[in-house]
C-alpha cells in the first residue's frame, strides 16, 4: 500500500520549471485511539491489547501497547467494518474490556 507521506527531491536545471501533481490513493483503513483514566487522572503504563474477533469468539492478539504519560494509546491501520476487542490492564488487573468496530 502507498504511504500517505512521501518525500520528493527535485533539482531543476537553470531556467527549467517543474510542475508536479501528486494524487494519493484514498486510504480506506481506520484506526483506534483512546485514553485510559481512573476517573479524573490519566493512567500511564497501562497495557492495552487489541484482539481480532469472529462473532462472539476472541481470536488472535493483533497488537499491544502501553499507554503514554497522558494515558493515551493508538492502533492502526485497521481494516474497516471489522469488529475488534480491546482489553486494558494495569498491574495485572483488568480495568476494561470493550468491543469496537472501525
Amino acid at each position: 500500500p502507498m504511504s500517505a507521506f512521501a518525500k520528493f527531491y527535485f533539482r531543476p536545471s537553470k531556467g527549467e520549471k517543474i510542475h508536479t501533481v501528486v494524487t494519493p490513493k484514498e486510504d480506506e483503513s481506520g484506526g483506534i485511539c483512546g485514553k485510559v483514566t481512573d476517573g479524573d487522572r490519566a493512567v500511564k503504563a497501562a497495557i492495552v491489547m487489541l484482539f481480532e474477533t469472529n462473532g462472539q469468539e476472541t481470536r488472535k492478539l493483533l497488537s499491544s501497547v502501553a499507554t503514554d504519560e497522558d494515558g493515551e494509546f493508538a492502533f492502526g491501520p485497521l481494516a474497516p467494518g471489522e469488529l475488534y476487542l480491546i482489553k486494558v490492564y494495569k498491574d495485572s488487573l483488568k480495568l476494561r474490556e470493550l468491543e469496537i468496530t472501525v
